[in-house]
Order: C-alpha cells, then sequence, then structure tokens
C-alpha cells in the first residue's frame, strides 16, 4: 500500500477531494501540519499506481507526491522531510512534509523541482551567514539559485528583493515556484541570463557553486558587489580557500565558516573592512 500526499490549502481542500474522487480514489484523509497547510493523504494499491496518480496530478499543477508504504523506505521519507531549523528566527520544510510546524520559527516551505533545501552543509554555512549578516532591505543576488532557497531566507530574514540566476530552466522555474508558495513572487526575479548581463550592484551576493565555477565567474561576482555590500562563496573545502579568495580580489576576506570538509568564505570591498 503507498500513499500520494497532496500539499494544498483549507481553500483549496475541496476541489482536491473532488479531483482525486474523480480519479478513482475513496479513502482519503486529511492532516493539518501547520496553521494553512494542509495535506490530502490518499491510500492506494501499490507504487504502480500511485506514479500514474502522482503524475496526473503534477500535470494540473498539483503539489503531489508519492510516500513508500512503510518500512526502511518510510522511514528515510519520515527522515528526508523533516523540516530544518537554523537558530531562532527560520525553518525550511517541504511543502507535504506532515511533520508539526506549531512552535517553528519562520517557516519556508518549498514545493517540487530544483535543488537544495538548505539539508547540504554548504548551503547551511550560508543561511548561517545570511542569519548573522542580514540587517534589512538588502538587494540580494542567488547565484546558482537551485530551488531559490537562499534567495528566499533573504527574503524572510528581511531583505527586500533577490534576483535568482541558474544555468538550469528548471532551477529557475522551481524558485518561481517556491516564490509564489511563500508569497514572495513580488520580490523575486528568476532567470537563466548569464552573469555578465545582470546589472547593478547588490549588497548581498551569495554563490553555492563549487570552487570551478566560483573561479570561472569571478570577474563578475566582484563586478556585482555593491561598495558596502559582501559576498559569500561556497561548495568549497577547507583547502581550497585560499585559492578561492585569490581569484576574488580586490574583494578581501572577512571571514569563513566551515562545516566537515566544507567552508563558506565572506569577502567585501577593501573600503568597507
Amino acid at each position: 500500500m503507498e500513499t500520494v500526499v497532496v500539499a494544498t490549502t483549507e481553500e483549496g481542500l475541496a476541489g482536491v477531494r473532488d479531483r482525486l474522487g474523480e480519479l478513482g480514489v475513496l479513502g482519503i484523509d486529511i492532516v493539518s501540519p501547520g496553521e494553512t497547510r494542509r495535506l490530502a493523504l490518499a491510500a492506494v494499491d501499490d507504487e504502480w499506481e500511485a506514479e500514474r496518480l502522482t503524475v496526473a496530478l503534477r500535470a494540473e499543477g498539483a503539489l503531489a507526491v508519492t510516500r513508500p508504504g512503510g518500512g526502511a523506505r518510510l522511514e528515510a521519507w519520515t527522515r528526508s522531510t523533516r523540516p530544518i531549523t537554523f537558530g531562532a528566527r527560520l525553518s525550511v520544510c517541504f511543502a507535504w512534509s506532515e511533520h508539526d510546524r506549531a512552535g517553528l520559527p519562520g517557516v519556508l516551505e518549498l514545493g517540487l523541482g530544483g535543488f537544495g533545501n538548505g539539508a547540504h552543509p554548504s548551503t547551511r554555512l550560508l543561511i548561517d551567514e545570511l542569519l548573522h549578516r542580514i540587517t534589512g532591505g538588502e538587494r540580494v543576488l542567488d547565484v546558482g539559485c537551485g530551488s531559490g532557497v537562499l534567495g528566499l531566507c533573504a527574503l524572510a530574514l528581511g531583505a527586500s528583493r533577490v534576483v535568482a540566476v541558474d544555468l538550469k530552466a528548471d532551477a529557475v522555474d522551481a524558485t518561481r515556484r517556491n516564490a509564489a508558495l511563500n508569497g514572495m513572487d513580488g520580490r523575486v526575479e528568476a532567470t537563466i541570463a548569464p552573469l555578465g548581463e545582470i546589472g547593478g550592484a547588490f549588497d548581498v551576493v551569495v554563490a553555492n557553486v563549487g570552487r570551478a565555477a566560483v573561479v570561472e565567474l569571478a570577474p563578475e561576482l566582484v563586478r556585482l558587489v555593491a561598495p558596502g555590500g559582501w559576498l559569500a562563496v561556497s561548495g568549497i573545502s577547507s583547502s581550497q580557500c585560499a585559492l578561492v579568495v585569490g581569484f576574488l580580489g580586490p574583494l578581501v576576506e572577512l571571514g569563513r565558516r566551515t562545516s566537515d570538509e566544507w567552508a563558506a568564505v565572506v569577502l567585501a570591498p577593501r573600503e568597507r573592512v
């Protein structure tokens, strides 16, 4: 027995019930893990039927996923959908997570597609920097946005606007959907435009893209940092920090964070130091 989970709201719940009924689902349970989030859980006979149902619902724009029926797969699912909390101000979870959101600070939800939910050390390091350095009103550039999680975290912490760029159209689409899911779509511009076509200067630039990409993009990353702003790069190892900092001159290092073999470096124009 498998379960199809559809994430919706109180207002959308009746429509989801009706659509599941039209698709032949009879037994539907409702879970309310948060104040506004509702989950419709539809039990189906096997994984093939669950997959068919999930694909059909996604094609109609629904936030639908298949939950394993039991055993080790279900245990792994439960662990992977647990909300992630960052300090006392911010939490990130998947929209279909059945874990209780009550008491969690600043909940951001992520939907389908893209890459990154804050769990990877390289992402966590940059979120920690945002928690420490965002003061409010910043214009933020998220380079290699993946799911948009870094930009959305910046907005949740008080930034004013985000430009999110990625080479992959799927990542840009996921970022737009996640911005809308959190009511932030009016403050997020997501694009596949090359970094060289991005104009202006940003108070904050974050790039979780790895050593090779940082080195390749270094001149543009430096150009896009406002005189009073800062740049944080991640996806690198501790042993690569000095090399990366060398390519990002004339910015100078403000500090770095490490987690296991991963590191993040923060740099700024010399006049800010």
